[in-house]
């Protein structure tokens, strides 16, 4: 998996935890496709940029810490370059629902 494809789905999960005008791409957070994407990262670490970034989201999510997604989500946009849909706060708990009620069931 390239370094962008990394980008894109560790951004495009943080979509279900944040707040932003604009949201382009959603993928659930599962513990498998963390579990996926550390092992990722970890194989291509030598390639990459970023692979501590990615790493350090990676296990804060894997333990349930979702406290940093507004910055992990931010971090990520500044890296891709983005110019609409900043994060500007964590979904509530009712909003995450109504997201993941949304797109993935």
């Amino acid at each position: 998996m390239s370094e962008v494809e990394i980008q894109y789905v560790i951004h495009h999960m943080s979509h279900q935890k944040v707040k932003a005008d604009k949201k382009w791409g959603q993928l659930q957070i599962t513990p498998e496709r963390i579990d996926r994407l550390i092992k990722v990262v970890q194989v291509n670490k030598q390639e990459y940029d970023y692979p501590s970034l990615y790493i350090n989201i990676l296990n804060r999510w894997k333990e349930n810490d979702f406290s940093s997604a507004v910055s992990d989500h931010n971090k990520l946009w500044e890296i891709q370059a983005g110019n609409i849909g900043e994060a500007k706060r964590l979904l509530s708990p009712k909003e995450e629902k109504e997201y993941i009620e949304k797109y993935f069931e």
